[in-house]
């Protein structure tokens, strides 16, 4: 069991690597890919490149940068869902595989990846994409501040700084925007509320460790888990607790989604749980075989659930459990996806596309009707 000590730790790459490291290997906890499907397009954020595709197909729009390297050096690696905003999709840099962390921000066109702006002012890495209200764009940097960006005023090339604000710690997660808010997790164990159009603090909530998971909310209530073990509901409006869950197998670095009444959320020792929204109570719990960071996909009555062990794992939507309160989970393809899955896969039309961590192919999609490969992105060169 970690210390608290520990769960503190300042220390980007030793605390992905703690964190993951009891799950299958160490890794850096700012490499994770992350995929978004919008308008019958896909983007794709993947290591050193960010991809336009067919998510139908496979078929390959853009790739940006086009080379690993340029005049300015290599780019990326990249990490995160892109956001579509507009005619752009935003999408930031990470960690190199030495630690070193890329800042810089890029607004791309959506029609042929060409850079249109970006914001350098971030001092550190970029880990889960950014989030819009439709008119600002909200940017968490692991240099611990939250950059509202107005991107219709451009000045050098780059979009104005509407406000920011500074947390204790850093911040690993998309915020949470919602009713003229903005929601905010930090690994100061501290989630924020914050006035959408100002920045004005609004309350904190402190949990008992880090957050590094993006919440839910429904009928006014936010759910997220914490590196405590717990998973929270607390009141938007003021910040107030709810309920707190009982204490889970593992730390929770999944964003929970609302199903039914339900919040469905993993842990990082595969755990896997639906928790009644009302009260906080596990309904029922099943175990995979490796570390849950990626959000649960509920497709009619399944559930669908990737882990770092490289499967894809299907559960019933609405199941029986035994007498235990427990799911069995079934493997979707026996002999697994090859590389380890922290990303939140996508349904589009009969397969569910799953981003996968590592490795030359960057995405596969699943025929869930056939529980067969449709296609791989990139596609490999014929004969391979």
């Amino acid at each position: 069991m970690m210390t608290t000590k520990i769960l503190r730790s300042t220390s980007l790459v030793a605390a992905g690597a703690l964190l993951l490291s009891a799950c299958g290997g160490e890794v850096p906890p700012t490499s994770f890919p992350g995929l978004t499907v919008e308008g019958g397009e896909a983007y794709l954020s993947s290591n050193l490149h960010v991809y336009k595709f067919d998510p139908r197909s496979g078929s390959l729009a853009w790739m940006f940068p086009a080379a690993t390297t340029s005049d300015e050096g290599p780019r990326g690696p990249f990490a995160g869902p892109p956001l579509r905003f507009g005619d752009l999709v935003i999408v930031g840099e990470t960690v190199d595989p030495g630690g070193r962390p890329h800042h810089t921000l890029y607004a791309l066109s959506v029609l042929d990846g060409a850079e249109r702006w970006r914001f350098s002012g971030g001092q550190r890495e970029y880990v889960d994409g950014v989030s819009s209200d439709g008119t600002l764009i909200f940017a968490p940097n692991g240099d611990h501040t939250l950059y509202a960006l107005d991107p219709a005023q451009i000045e050098n090339g780059e979009p104005r700084v509407a406000w920011k604000f500074t947390a204790k710690n850093k911040l690993w997660s998309r915020p949470l925007v919602a009713n003229g808010k903005v929601y905010q997790a930090s690994l100061d164990r501290n989630l924020y509320a914050l006035d959408a159009a100002t920045g004005r603090l609004l309350w904190t909530f402190s949990a008992g460790a880090s957050i590094a998971a993006r919440p839910a909310i429904l009928d006014g209530v936010l759910f997220f888990g914490s590196f405590d073990q717990h998973v929270y509901a607390v009141n938007a409006d003021t910040g107030a607790q709810v309920w707190r869950s009982e204490r889970l197998s593992g730390w929770v670095w999944c964003d929970p989604l609302i199903a039914d009444g339900s919040v469905l959320v993993g842990d990082v020792k595969g755990g896997f749980y639906a928790l009644d929204a009302r009260d906080g109570r596990v309904q029922w719990r099943s175990q995979v075989g490796g570390a849950i960071r990626a959000q649960p996909v509920v497709v009619g009555d399944s559930i669908y659930v990737v882990a770092s062990d490289t499967y894809l794992y299907r559960l019933d939507h609405r199941p029986t459990p035994d007498a235990n309160g427990y799911v069995s989970p079934a493997r979707v393809l026996e002999n697994g996806l090859v590389r380890r899955l922290f990303s939140t896969p996508v349904y589009v039309g009969d397969a569910l596309l799953v981003p996968l961590f590592d490795g030359d192919v960057k995405l596969i999609a699943v025929n869930l009707e056939t529980r067969q490969k449709k296609f791989e992105f990139p596609s490999r060169p014929a004969g391979q």
